[in-house]
């Protein structure tokens, strides 16, 4: 009888403990405050809260792929303010997460902007977003065999960002590019070096999808929102290897500020 009490007890305390193990996990938040500050005082860009920065850059999309297998989001600075900055954010499934810097068109060498050059009085960033991308998957251990980085790339560009794929046949939505107000920068949308810029864009665009038209992950993703093309290159080319990826960008705005008379 005392053992049956004994296994009774080690059974209730195992029990117990199972459920705090499963509490405990539940509870596992991602420390989303911490990243967010992290970034903010890596890189002055952005500009800091007054308390919590997860109160300040508000959520402006949410999505989760799967049962938990990662998460993305995208914060932003209120609208209010002028050339408003985005912070892009990964999660795993352990809710680990990176907060990566998601910069507007002025910070063009952060982007690597083809085909112009940067503006004088804003100051270089020693980083650029190919960079901090695959730092964060790989951190976050989403870069594996089994095309995980796949999904992430898939989710960011079309749920996350509502991108849309670019082709060949899409130039004139290309060579006409968007108009946005940035009251920092001087106007440009009716210098003839943007209409310039607008068409090598599309010439270099067209070579390469030209030069890698049979390469399986490979694809130009058009970003209205923040007036940006990607092209998401993986050199690698392989299903059952980590991501080895290149990422171009083209700047597809031109800044006009409207005058008050």
């Amino acid at each position: 009888m005392m053992k049956v009490n004994i296994l009774i007890r080690i059974f209730v305390f195992a029990l117990m403990c199972l459920i705090l193990i499963g509490c405990k996990q539940l509870n596992n938040e991602p420390n989303l405050e911490e990243a967010l500050s992290d970034l903010t005082n890596n890189f002055p860009q952005f500009r800091k809260g007054k308390s919590k920065q997860i109160e300040y850059y508000k959520l402006v999309r949410s999505v989760t792929y799967g049962e938990n297998e990662f998460k993305l989001q995208l914060r932003s600075e209120p609208d209010s303010v002028n050339d408003p900055q985005k912070i892009l954010v990964l999660i795993n499934s352990r809710n680990q997460c990176c907060a990566i810097p998601f910069l507007s068109n002025t910070y063009r060498d952060y982007w690597g902007f083809k085909n112009e050059k940067t503006i004088p009085n804003v100051k270089k960033i020693k980083t650029n977003f190919n960079q901090e991308f695959i730092q964060a998957l790989n951190t976050l251990k989403l870069n594996d065999t089994l095309g995980t980085g796949r999904k992430v790339i898939s989710e960011m560009m079309f749920s996350l960002l509502n991108c849309t794929i670019v082709t060949e046949n899409d130039s004139t939505e290309v060579l006409s590019g968007y108009s946005n107000e940035n009251h920092d920068l001087e106007n440009e949308l009716f210098d003839p070096i943007t209409r310039i810029r607008f068409r090598k864009n599309y010439q270099k665009l067209s070579k390469d999808w030209h030069k890698y038209e049979c390469c399986p992950d490979y694809n130009s993703y058009y970003d209205i929102k923040n007036y940006r093309i990607y092209q998401i290159i993986n050199d690698e080319g392989y299903y059952n290897k980590p991501l080895k990826l290149v990422i171009k960008c083209y700047r597809q705005n031109a800044v006009f500020n409207n005058i008050s008379l």
